[in-house]
């Protein structure tokens, strides 16, 4: 018996086939190739005894967490909380005898008993240190099993709406003043081998997150572990901006490309972290949309955080595939072709070197990102001297038949006697 589905039906489906297809077509693109022992998944094969009597209790406070008869809820500090006196009484024994960060740590990187390490998963959110314990969530993604890791997910994300936002000026005098004495200063030895370069401002914040396992998910097989890695981001991201411009940009590609996925699930996701980053008044889209659809809106999304055209200190300028930059190559041969912006001409720079170039006349709106200001005089192009406009127009043209494959570009000028250079990294 033959059966017969609706015109919509028959169109969703050729959709999402004509989107598999696709999607296997392309290469995957993987961000972060570099595997340790946080990337999805371990395979721990030691022996690792636990103390009897914590684990006991933990045992107990996870038994009853995962009991759906008992109401759980979430304490100001982002913690899971079971309204029961026995789970009540094992947390206030649990925090007498305290936790140890780095003994969790070893349990779920070693141990190869799977519910010892359920269990660290789910007790280092009870520990007290913060940086400790956002360094302990780096490790969910690497647990292989499957339940335990799904568990810790939310935990993590309640726990981090808690502690991810707060900044270096929201803690009290007393804790500053704490947190700067524990610091190593400034120029010393254990500083410099810290990294430590100033001491804190208000603006920092107290937490960093190590994301690139959870970016990793994205490249397995399973659609559900596409989906999960995609969730959890997309909550950070809409916790701390900051951390999708430090972390995402690598994967863009990828994400993109899960916006093809056959699977909705992985598409909703994908959807969802890139509405996290995208500017407030950027359209709704659907996981049904056609892909040409989702792409489009996803540039749209994108561009918030990472704009084609990016100055970064007007001494590093970053030209990515776009219009815009088409846009500035077209307006650069434009004004060189046209003669009326740059002029001859030569000086001296006030260490009493000589020199000779093309100062700017006039900066056309088009190329103000290029942060070359009026009254420059643009001396060199990649090490090499410019003293006429045909010379500069000839090495335009050289760096545009380029535009496919990442080049550079070094211009090197004078204003008002002091030397200056850009670099224009073109991807």
């Amino acid at each position: 018996m033959s059966v017969r589905l609706p015109c919509r039906a028959l169109s969703g489906l050729l959709l999402a086939t004509l989107a598999a297809a696709a999607a296997a077509q392309q290469p995957k693109h993987v961000a972060y190739p570099e595997r340790d022992v946080l990337s999805p998944f371990r395979n721990p094969a030691e022996v690792y005894a636990p103390p009897d009597r914590l684990y006991l209790l933990l045992r107990r406070m996870r038994a009853l967490a995962d009991d759906p008869a008992y109401v759980k809820s979430t304490d100001p500090e982002g913690r899971e909380v079971v309204d029961h006196q026995g789970w009540r009484e094992a947390r206030e024994e649990v925090d007498r005898l305290g936790l140890d960060a780095s003994y969790l740590a070893g349990i779920l990187r070693m141990s190869k008993n799977a519910d010892d390490r359920a269990t660290a998963l789910y007790a280092m959110f009870f520990c007290k240190q913060p940086d400790h314990l956002a360094n302990l969530i780096a490790h969910i993604p690497g647990e292989p099993e499957r339940r335990a890791r799904e568990q810790a997910f939310p935990r993590a994300i309640a726990w981090l709406r808690a502690h991810l936002g707060k900044r270096f000026g929201d803690l009290d005098a007393a804790a500053r003043q704490r947190a700067v004495q524990a610091l190593p200063q400034p120029g010393s030895p254990a500083a410099r081998a810290a990294g430590i370069t100033r001491l804190p401002r208000d603006e920092d914040h107290l937490l960093d997150l190590r994301l690139i396992p959870f970016f990793q998910l994205l490249d397995l097989g399973d659609p559900l572990d596409q989906a999960q890695g995609l969730w959890f981001l997309k909550e950070v991201f809409r916790i701390r901006t900051d951390l999708a411009v430090l972390w995402l940009e690598p994967a863009l590609p990828r994400v993109r490309q899960l916006l093809e996925s056959p699977d909705e699930r992985v598409r909703v996701q994908a959807i969802g972290l890139l509405q996290a980053i995208g500017p407030k008044d950027l359209r709704e889209a659907k996981a049904d949309e056609e892909p040409a659809a989702l792409q489009a809106w996803a540039d749209l999304a994108a561009r918030a955080l990472f704009p084609p055209i990016r100055n970064l200190n007007d001494a590093i300028v970053q030209l990515h595939p776009s219009p815009e930059r088409d846009a500035i190559a077209a307006a650069g041969v434009a004004a060189l072709e046209g003669g009326t912006c740059l002029d001859p001409a030569f000086g001296r720079t006030a260490d009493g070197t000589n020199y000779r170039g093309l100062v700017v006349r006039h900066v056309p709106d088009a190329l103000k990102p290029l942060a070359i200001p009026l009254g420059a005089v643009i001396t060199a192009v990649n090490g090499l001297p410019v003293t006429e406009t045909a010379g500069l127009l000839q090495l335009l043209r050289g760096q545009l038949r380029q535009l496919k494959r990442p080049s550079g570009l070094v211009v090197e000028y004078v204003l008002d006697g002091a030397q200056h250079a850009v670099e224009y990294r073109i991807r």
